[in-house]
């Protein structure tokens, strides 16, 4: 079986690495999205305690309560019914965003809350206001707790990819099964897609924790 899905990935090369790309791409693409909507999201949870507050709250929850597949599938059919269409592609980015925002809010949030009020209090007793007292004291001391978490996100987030195989994204999954269609290999077909998915997430797990020793982040473990 080894040596089969070895020639299956050669003779479809094209079809695996096209897979690879588009999940990298896709993962990569949302991961920077993900990241301005959590912030934005995670600052507005950790200062507001109005509507905008509890709007962000149903937004967090109805993420975490509802599986990814669930939200890819409301996003592609639901888009079109508001007048919007996408490519399959954008339409699997978005989910990815929408989908990790949510987790990135509450990392921020926790990583905020971790800061001893004191610091706070201290800030506004010098007349700083809410955005130089966000930007200036409690992100850069949050930035230790956060940045671990966000990177191994990235991580997820390749993983996650393979659910685009539901709305015809060609990732590794897609690739693997088109290649399972053709030559009825469905077994080495997918194992291929497995070795592919390990690879890639070994190596960007090897590269998060150099970046993390590095940059001193090394105590904090990642989600």
């Amino acid at each position: 079986m080894l040596s089969d899905a070895y020639d299956l990935f050669w003779q479809y090369q094209d079809t695996y690495l096209a897979g690879v790309r588009n999940a990298l791409t896709a993962a990569g693409l949302g991961l920077v999205l993900a990241l301005m909507v959590g912030l934005l999201v995670g600052m507005v949870r950790f200062t507001s305690r109005g509507r905008l507050g509890r709007a962000m709250a149903v937004y967090v929850s109805l993420v975490r309560n509802t599986p990814l597949l669930v939200q890819v599938y409301f996003i592609y059919f639901g888009l079109p019914a508001l007048g919007l269409t996408l490519s399959a592609f954008w339409t699997g980015v978005l989910a990815l965003t929408f989908n990790s925002g949510a987790y990135i809010s509450e990392m921020v949030r926790g990583g905020l809350n971790a800061i001893p009020k004191g610091q706070t209090e201290a800030a506004l007793a010098l007349g700083l206001n809410q955005r130089l007292l966000l930007a200036k004291v409690l992100l850069p001391q949050a930035a230790p707790t956060v940045l671990p978490a966000v990177t191994g996100q990235f991580v997820q987030l390749i993983k996650d990819t393979s659910l685009l195989y539901t709305i015809a994204v060609l990732e590794i999954t897609k690739a693997a099964d088109d290649v399972g269609n053709e030559t009825y290999q469905f077994l080495p077909a997918y194992l291929v897609s497995c070795v592919l998915y390990i690879g890639i997430c070994v190596v960007l797990n090897l590269l998060v924790d150099l970046y993390e020793s590095r940059a001193g982040f090394s105590k904090h473990k990642r989600a």
